[in-house]
């Protein structure tokens, strides 16, 4: 099994985060190799600021005993540490076209990528919100009644902060967009392809026979039947009926704040938010600092860890690396789960 690794932003702590996992899942991974996809020179500079005790090779780099094979960047780089800037756009986004090379030639099982600035890679000529959306683009499979959009999963197998260390995953039937226009972006049939997509991923990719989701209501109380909101009764509960019927286990609409700080989380394998905050701030609390980026629904593996460029903390060596390696370990968990159940789809 091969992983790919992207840079990300050179500026910010994905390459401290990714070195540092690496050496610290070098005991634990057999039959793994690592490729990462950064600029050489850019690469030895960041080793030598921050002290990092890898030994170059002529491809690649040993970490701990584990060897990387560095895919090149070609483009010009400089390192400014702690700067947003268009040069870290550029490698970021070479990285990410590396990637997706890479996984479309199948010398690569999975990527695993590091965090980028959005407006560093706007700097650098990206038109698309995020990384999700990235493979989206590049990957994306439009069947009958489906956007061809990817679900962003966000998870953690054992949070650390939940005295039970139960697994939390949850998706998002709205992702990149303005808190104004979520209201307007849902219908019946998105929280439906989404529910269809979650029960999916769970299946074949987390490995879960028979996965049950819960689906979080839109408006405070889940609209008070229709008291503070009606899109629970015209659009959350029709979806839920139609995903029954096709046989997947889906409960809702819940009121999310209850739903979270009650422990009902624990009920479930899935959870589905209706917008970006609903789902991520109690999935980050409950992760304490780990937490994985999943692209669920694409016919390639794509992690990436639950945290941001951190660009203040850049060059410190203090950032922890603990979310990057929960999500090199999903990245080989679900590889291994798609494997062994024969789903490898062909690639559009």
């Amino acid at each position: 099994m091969t992983i790919l690794l992207t840079s990300g932003d050179p500026n910010g702590i994905g390459l401290e985060v990714c070195i540092k996992a690496l050496m610290r899942l070098a005991p634990s991974v057999q039959g793994v190799h690592f490729r990462l996809a950064v600029n050489p020179m850019l690469f030895d500079e960041y080793c030598r600021l921050l002290q990092f005790p890898v030994n170059r090779t002529a491809t690649g780099f040993v970490a701990n005993g584990l060897e990387c094979t560095i895919v090149p960047c070609l483009a010009d780089a400089a390192l400014e540490l702690g700067v947003e800037s268009r040069s870290g756009g550029v490698q970021a986004l070479e990285a990410l076209e590396i990637a997706a090379s890479e996984l479309r030639e199948g010398s690569s099982d999975a990527v695993c990528t590091m965090p980028v600035s959005k407006h560093a890679l706007y700097l650098a000529g990206a038109t698309f919100p995020g990384q999700t959306e990235f493979f989206g683009e590049r990957f994306g499979t439009r069947v009958s009644g489906t956007s061809g959009k990817p679900l962003m999963i966000l998870a953690t197998e054992a949070a650390e902060l939940d005295p039970k260390h139960s697994p939390v995953r949850v998706g998002l039937a709205t992702v990149h967009i303005p808190l104004q226009r979520v209201a307007s972006a849902l219908s019946e049939e998105l929280v439906l392809e989404r529910l269809t997509a979650m029960n999916t991923a769970l299946r074949q990719d987390f490995g879960i026979t028979a996965p049950r989701i819960a689906v979080l209501g839109l408006n405070p109380h889940a609209g008070e039947q229709g008291a503070l909101g009606n899109e629970e009764t015209t659009i959350i509960h029709p979806a839920l009926k139609a995903a029954q019927n096709l046989g997947i286990d889906a409960y809702g609409a819940f009121p999310a704040d209850g739903f979270f700080a009650h422990g009902e989380f624990r009920r479930y394998d899935g959870i589905l938010a209706m917008y970006h905050d609903q789902g991520l701030i109690p999935l980050k609390l409950l992760a304490g600092g780990g937490g994985v980026n999943f692209s669920a629904g694409l016919p390639i593996v794509r992690t990436s860890p639950d945290h941001g460029t951190a660009f203040g903390l850049a060059g410190k060596g203090i950032a922890h690396e603990g979310s990057t390696v929960e999500a090199i370990e999903m990245a080989i968990t679900i590889v291994q789960n798609r494997k062994k159940s024969g789903i490898l789809p062909a690639l559009p």
